[in-house]
């Protein structure tokens, strides 16, 4: 019975059907009911969805929580300092549900690395009259193999083995493969690059802002020096008020800055720990493949 025969196929789903790789059981996107992205780059619906939801629900408890001493301290730091704190928040929170979600997704897919591919046995030899066969239990393990890094990379070198005539030319159509791949997970953090560049910008749009209110206060300290009408106690009062609102300008400049540069120092690291694993991912599916399927493949040259 051949591979191609359809009650082969289907039993080798039944077979496989209680330790299948199920994409929506194994992804957060789709187990969540989102549209996923591709390989381990999340969807900006699910990012944009996480963000609503913590943004929103930190305001809507601190809001609550203002009447106290620390929930008017922090309803304070998050809306104060010309509102400057606000999107700095919210591209923060959109960064580390990315961030988040891409891991949670690499996870998933190292979760197929181990997918019995292969037939047991060292004596398995992968051919092109055999990567039919493979191709089919690769369909009965998963339900939607292409949505693996892994599996669709395997896949779709099995499916042009007829085509090729030596070895060599597997790896490199899986080199080929793995170069796209890495493309891929390289633009998927195009956006949050722009992020991570806007959060310390708004930063300094809130130094300007500060210096410019605490030059504007300083200005009106000097006309009150020069006027030198009313009384000693006026003046002082009114040299006071104006001191206080060059003081707040400097406070506004420093305070939102201080808040994006940390917020982008502690995204900066969280990136750097994240982008790692998605490399490792790459490497480690690559490696998996040399050994599995490179390393197993028997051509005859075409003459």
């Amino acid at each position: 019975m051949t591979s191609a025969d359809p009650s082969n196929r289907a039993a080798r789903r039944l077979d496989a059907a209680a330790a299948a790789y199920r994409f929506k059981a194994l992804d957060p996107e789709a187990r969540w009911g989102f549209k996923a992205g591709s390989g381990t780059t999340p969807s900006q619906l699910s990012c944009l969805v996480a963000t609503v939801a913590v943004a929103g629900g930190a305001y809507l408890i601190v809001g609550l929580l203002r009447g106290t001493a620390w929930g008017g301290f922090l309803w304070h730091e998050m809306t104060a300092y010309q509102y400057i704190p606000i999107p700095v928040i919210v591209f923060s929170i959109w960064c580390f549900a990315f961030l988040w979600l891409k891991a949670l997704k690499i996870k998933a897919q190292r979760a197929v690395l181990v997918a019995p591919v292969l037939p047991t046995g060292n004596t398995f030899t992968l051919t092109a009259e055999t990567a039919d066969a493979v191709v089919d239990r690769i369909d009965a393990i998963a339900d939607e193999p292409e949505r693996f890094l892994y599996l669709a990379r395997v896949r779709g070198v099995l499916r042009m083995m007829r085509n090729l005539g030596r070895v060599g030319d597997v790896d490199q159509l899986l080199a080929s493969r793995a170069e796209q791949d890495d493309l891929s997970a390289e633009s998927g953090y195009t956006i949050i690059r722009g992020f991570i560049w806007a959060i310390p910008v708004l930063g300094f749009i809130g130094t300007v802002l500060g210096l410019t209110e605490a030059m504007g206060a300083f200005g009106s300290t000097l006309g009150t020096l020069q006027d030198g009408s009313g009384s000693g106690s006026s003046q002082i009062a009114s040299l006071v008020t104006n001191l206080t609102g060059v003081l707040d300008g400097l406070k506004t400049g420093f305070v939102t800055t201080g808040q994006a540069l940390v917020s982008v120092l502690a995204i900066q690291l969280l990136l750097v720990s994240v982008k790692r694993a998605d490399e490792q991912l790459l490497d480690d599916i690559q490696s998996t493949c040399n050994r599995t399927i490179v390393s197993r493949v028997r051509i005859t040259e075409q003459r």
